[in-house]
């Protein structure tokens, strides 16, 4: 089919029938939405085959060149993903279309468009609404890699520019980098899942360094074959972004000590305002722990710290908790797959103490019971901790947890999410936790392995939500919690074992808050004893009456089956034990009543003279 240009379609746009110009029902349907400016219809996928109602799949006919042109004229459409393009000769007149639309703010491609790139650059250039630029998921090579350097060589709106997983490698980075001198308005950079290596750190470091007031503020190398001299190379141009908020820098197993001590350098310099650092999986060991605590400790921004999978000791950790004393921002530390089992997490407890750490994850580190003992007893005078990752630290026993309680009971207690999975601590491990959560009402979520807990155990959780004993213990049973074990209110579940039935009950009780003690009584107490009130003789019986009714739809919540009737039953058989239990009361009270009602207001009588 012949290439047509933007003035054909403009020309026929008044009188086209769409089912003529389409290859399929559902093209028709979105050119339709496109052209009508559905306010609902926000994003388009190019695809080779269809999975949602927004995409477009290309087969014959003039599909791409119609497509560019509705899409050209929206005022509402926010997205475009490139997944594939046919071979197919208007792809040229669909990017040309494009080049008129000015609303659309994010675009993700995910092929080779090889020298159509050159068709993208009216719209690159002139829809200031495009801040998010994406490619990933094919292989970009050398002279694709020019052929994108080729569309960013001009000034645009851009904010976020993404590589993800698109086989760069140090050659294709150094032709994207030198189109970069021009987008200093960038903000954040994601070359994550490539192979940059040391050149591509080079590259990178130079175009930075040479920047005028870059606006980089978030830079993604995950898993790049980073070593030391590259990571040195890229600190040199990193000094010069003073805005940088963010670097990812995990899954580069060749940084080691020298590496960590040249980022140090840029911890420490003066316009530094660092707030989130991830080195998971990198060779720090204790040695590089303390080489880079020379630099956390000039770094009072810090909010969050990833050091997961980095053979860090307890010297390592001692070292770099000094340095985050003094970071009252620190709120998320991840230090999961890492070698101190005990004395050291005393220290760890007191930086948790001392900053407003919300997140600690400490999974997979040989902690034992000693070791949890001293966590607890650094961190219980003060703590915001929300979340506390403790799993597959199997050497933590029954023992360890019962630490915890004092813990859990503690006035600043807040923690919302403790997880043990991996962690088969039995019974006397559940009896020890749940046990200790007594009168808790922080803790939502408490998961772990169940596989090796018997009716023992799960009946221990099962009195600490709803203590059937008598309706006071009921009232003060734990309405937090809403997920124990492998049962979670939000959905699904995790592992092949099951909580208990009754637990689970309890557990989605327990989402309706306020109420869920109002419920718990319903259920466990069909017959209520009104004989505790009896002490402040009738002036309890209204608030019981008024109690029932508000209690009246929660009873359907907790069995939809039962009748209005027996609900009624309920009612009159709480009033009735009040009159049977002070006869003498509910009689004075009538009369007293009926007397107010047939004397005059003008006399003044004790009850007593009209007996």
């Amino acid at each position: 089919m012949d290439v047509q240009d933007y003035d054909y379609y403009e020309a026929h746009a008044g009188d086209v029938i769409l089912k003529y110009v389409t290859s399929s029902q559902q093209n028709k349907n979105i050119l339709a939405r496109l052209r009508n400016d559905d306010p609902d219809f926000t994003y388009i996928t190019i695809a080779d085959e269809s999975q949602d109602e927004g995409d477009f799949v290309v087969r014959e006919g003039d599909d791409l060149g119609w497509l560019g042109y509705f899409v050209g004229n929206n005022e509402h459409l926010e997205g475009l993903y490139i997944d594939n393009f046919p071979d197919n000769l208007n792809i040229d007149a669909f990017l040309r279309g494009l080049g008129h639309n000015r609303s659309i703010q994010s675009v993700q491609i995910y092929t080779d468009l090889w020298e159509s790139f050159q068709s993208l650059v009216p719209f690159l250039r002139n829809n200031t609404s495009l801040s998010h630029l994406s490619f990933g998921s094919f292989n970009i090579g050398l002279q694709c890699a020019r052929n994108i350097a080729s569309l960013l060589g001009q000034r645009s709106s851009l904010k976020n520019l993404s590589f993800e997983q698109a086989n760069l490698g140090d050659e294709e980075l150094v032709e994207v980098a030198a189109a970069l001198r021009i987008q200093p308005q960038i903000e954040e950079l994601n070359l994550s899942g490539n192979d940059i290596g040391r050149d591509g750190c080079v590259a990178l470091g130079s175009i930075l360094e040479g920047q005028r007031n870059p606006a980089l503020s978030i830079l993604n190398l995950r898993y790049n074959n980073i070593d030391d001299e590259g990571l040195h190379a890229l600190v040199v141009g990193l000094i010069n972004c003073h805005n940088l908020t963010s670097i990812r820098l995990n899954g580069n197993a060749l940084i080691t000590e020298a590496g960590l001590r040249s980022l140090s350098t840029l911890f420490q310099s003066d316009s530094c305002r660092l707030e989130h650092l991830d080195l998971n999986l990198a060779s720090i060991d204790n040695d590089g722990a303390v080489a880079l605590a020379t630099g956390l400790v000039s770094l009072p921004t810090l909010k969050k710290l990833e050091l997961s999978g980095t053979s860090i000791g307890d010297q390592g950790l001692q070292a770099l908790v000094g340095s985050l004393v003094n970071c009252n921002v620190l709120e998320e530390l991840n230090l999961s797959q890492n070698l101190f089992p005990g004395l050291g997490l005393r220290s760890l407890g007191v930086l948790v103490q001392r900053t407003m750490m919300k997140e600690l994850c400490l999974r997979n580190n040989a902690i034992n019971d000693e070791g949890l003992q001293c966590l607890v007893e650094g961190m219980i005078a003060r703590c915001s901790l929300t979340h506390l990752d403790l799993s597959y630290n199997d050497s933590i026993t029954a023992a360890g947890l019962r630490t915890l309680s004092a813990f859990f009971q503690s006035d600043n207690c807040c923690l919302r999410d403790l997880w043990l999975r991996g962690i088969n601590f039995g019974d006397e491990g559940a009896v020890a936790l749940a046990n200790g959560l007594i009168g808790n009402e922080s803790l939502i979520d408490l998961k772990f392995n169940s596989s090796d807990i018997t009716a023992r155990g799960w009946s221990a959780f099962s009195k600490l939500l709803c203590d059937t004993s008598c309706i006071n213990n009921t009232y003060l049973s734990n309405h937090t919690l809403v997920a124990i074990g492998g049962y979670t209110t939000t959905g699904g579940g995790y592992g092949t074992y099951v909580t208990p039935s009754d637990i689970v009950g309890y557990l989605w009780l327990n989402k309706w808050g306020k109420r869920a003690a109002m419920s718990k009584i319903l259920d466990s107490h069909p017959d209520i004893d009104v004989e505790p009130l009896f002490q402040w003789k009738l002036k309890c019986l209204p608030l019981v009456v008024k109690w029932l009714e508000n209690a009246k739809p929660y009873l359907f919540r907790v069995n939809a089956n039962v009748p209005t009737e027996e609900f009624q039953y309920r009612q009159l058989s709480a009033v009735f034990k009040f009159v049977r239990g002070s006869p003498q009361l509910a009689v004075d009270g009538y009369r007293g009543k009926k007397m107010k009602v047939i004397e005059p207001k003008s006399k003044k009588r004790k009850l007593d003279k009209t007996l």
